[in-house]
């Protein structure tokens, strides 16, 4: 498949939620994007609150259009303005593009992204990886052969100091688990695929099968969407409507059946396409956070303002979500 421009989407800035109501006209307020959620700067109440975090998803550090000060604010929104948030979870895209872009430029982007967090993050920070954070797959535009020891996502994991693509682990009685949700696509050198490939879909079984706590699970491409369905990337071919697998989980049902049967997950949250939606299916609430970066750093109407989301994870194994503004005004 052709490699995926989002730009090409109609206009359209986010969704409160699939079934019920659009949040007044279609410029969703990211403070708005959870009914019951309090406003901005004025945090839920602590009662029995095991865990508040932060989902950064699509930041997109690039050397310009002020990148860095942008990150820089919605850091500083997540531990000083009243938030209180005590991880990061971040949802993909951390670099602006390392998938097709030359090597000078990727070094320059992860060194920016290593110095804001140095500077500007004050909380334990968690990674999930983007299409975006994949090093030269598209080779004839990176100028790599695949044989560089960096390649693809090893560039990543390095930069970031993780040894899997995927993985779990448990925070103050919470299991949290990063999918790794871009495979490459054997037709298009420039493509890529969302689904989970055979080796994680079986650590993924062992570990939900093994787990007895209250579940967030990350995935940067969503699993569960409506965004590509009303923003222009969808179409009708033989009387059924046609997504591109770069856009939402070419396996969705088959994940949703093993969230359904563990009877732990509780939370799916994503990103990729900068826009805001949240829906509940069985029990299980998938979320797209926007996207620090909004449009790409740039004004764009396609595209949420910056955003991300504040989640509250209970001691009963309930949670509270919502969307707020980093503070970054776009010139």
């Amino acid at each position: 498949m052709p490699h995926i421009d989002r730009r090409s989407f109609t206009a359209l800035t986010g969704l409160a939620a699939l079934g019920g109501a659009f949040a007044g006209d279609f410029g969703l307020d990211p403070r708005r994007a959870n009914a019951n959620a309090a406003p901005a700067g004025d945090p839920p109440a602590a009662a029995n609150r095991a865990l508040r975090f932060a989902h950064f998803t699509d930041i997109h550090i690039t050397p310009e259009h002020r990148a860095f000060d942008g990150t820089a604010t919605a850091l500083a929104t997540v531990p000083v303005q009243a938030a209180g948030a005590e991880m990061i979870l971040t949802g993909g895209d951390l670099v602006m593009d390392s998938f097709a872009t030359k090597r000078a430029t990727v070094d320059a982007e992860w060194a920016l992204f290593h110095k804001v967090f140095a500077e500007h993050c004050k909380v334990p920070v968690e990674h999930c990886f983007g299409n975006h954070d994949i090093f030269g797959w598209c080779k004839s535009k990176a100028g790599l052969d695949g044989t560089e020891p960096d390649y693809g996502y090893a560039r990543a994991m390095a930069e970031t100091k993780l040894a899997s693509r995927w993985r779990s682990f448990d925070r103050n009685g919470w299991h949290f688990i990063v999918l790794s949700s871009v495979e490459r696509d054997p037709h298009d050198e420039c493509g890529y695929l969302a689904q989970i490939n055979t080796e994680q879909r079986a650590w993924l079984e062992k570990d939900l099968a093994a787990n007895t706590l209250p579940t967030v699970v990350v995935s940067h491409i969503p699993i569960v969407t409506v965004t590509p369905s009303i923003r222009g990337e969808s179409s009708v071919k033989d009387q059924q409507t046609v997504i591109s697998g770069g856009l939402v989980h070419l396996d969705a049902a088959d994940i949703h059946k093993m969230f359904r049967k563990s009877g732990r997950v509780k939370l799916v949250l994503s990103g990729h396409t900068h826009l805001i939606d949240r829906c509940t299916a069985d029990g299980i609430t998938y979320a797209c956070s926007g996207a620090v970066c909004g449009g790409w750093w740039k004004k764009n109407a396609t595209y949420c303002d910056p955003c991300f989301a504040l989640i509250d994870l209970k001691t009963d194994g309930s949670f509270d979500y919502e969307v707020r503004p980093t503070g970054w005004k776009i010139a």
